[in-house]
């Protein structure tokens, strides 16, 4: 049975500008047609210079982990891995905020913001990703080996990177799916990404994960509240704000 939490908080910056939070995170556990437990875990960054960046993020969020549900639901849940999965679900995204209630006037880059996303099931996991942040893996039968399944992309120029709002966003994108059992997931934004990845070695920082997921496969079955208001606190301890002033997203699932 999976166990997670999730958390998203505002950087420093944002505090002291009184901007809100233009990360947001989604989880849910659903059940197949097999009887099979399905993760389906959504974050994504709002893009700074954006002015509806924390409608994007959410929307994003929301509408992966709603369209993910509806083809579990209605037995297509392979279609998930399929090419043209994310460019349609580009398309819906795009048609969404354009007609978004009460936002006249807006454009489509006014909701720029990136996009980290995992379906695991049993015996295979399908992620994608389209801007910064990573997600990190641990498959079965290894011992707190924790794989990077994507670094984060550069965009064009120098702190830059990739948003579902650009025009190319569906050739862009990063998309894997991985035939064989994965028993833990990480994803998280850029806001905490040189925390928990080794840059030099190019590789997952292992004591980030290690003392967090020890903990978390302790816990009881399905989504762990404790476990995502520690995260919240986490997030916005001194010991992680002296070293970002961005929001922070993170999600941990365990099935261990």
């Amino acid at each position: 049975m999976w166990k997670y939490g999730f958390a998203s908080v505002a950087g420093t910056f944002h505090l002291k500008s009184s901007t809100p939070c233009q990360d947001a995170s989604q989880v849910v556990v659903v059940v197949d047609a097999g009887g099979n437990e399905v993760l389906i875990a959504a974050a994504s960054d709002g893009a700074g210079s954006a002015a509806l960046a924390q409608l994007g993020s959410t929307l994003a969020c929301d509408l992966f982990v709603d369209e993910v549900k509806l083809r579990i639901a209605g037995g297509d849940s392979r279609a998930i891995s399929s090419d043209n999965f994310f460019a349609d679900w580009i398309g819906k995204f795009r048609q969404r905020v354009v007609g978004w209630p009460g936002t006249g006037g807006a454009r489509l880059q006014d909701y720029a913001c990136t996009l980290l996303a995992a379906v695991v099931w049993p015996d295979c996991a399908a992620y994608f990703q389209l801007g910064d942040g990573a997600i990190v893996e641990l498959r079965r039968g290894e011992t707190d080996r924790y794989s990077v399944v994507c670094w984060p992309q550069q965009g064009e120029y120098a702190n830059s990177t990739n948003f579902l709002t650009d025009d190319d966003a569906a050739k862009k994108i990063f998309c894997e799916v991985k035939p064989s059992a994965v028993d833990e997931v990480a994803i998280f934004t850029d806001g905490i990404q040189r925390l928990a990845l080794d840059y030099r070695a190019q590789a997952a920082h292992a004591p980030f994960f290690e003392p967090l997921f020890a903990w978390l496969r302790k816990r009881d079955g399905g989504h762990s509240r404790e476990l995502s208001d520690s995260l919240t606190a986490y997030l916005n301890s001194e010991k992680i704000n002296s070293r970002t002033d961005d929001d922070k997203t993170l999600i941990l699932a365990t099935r261990r």
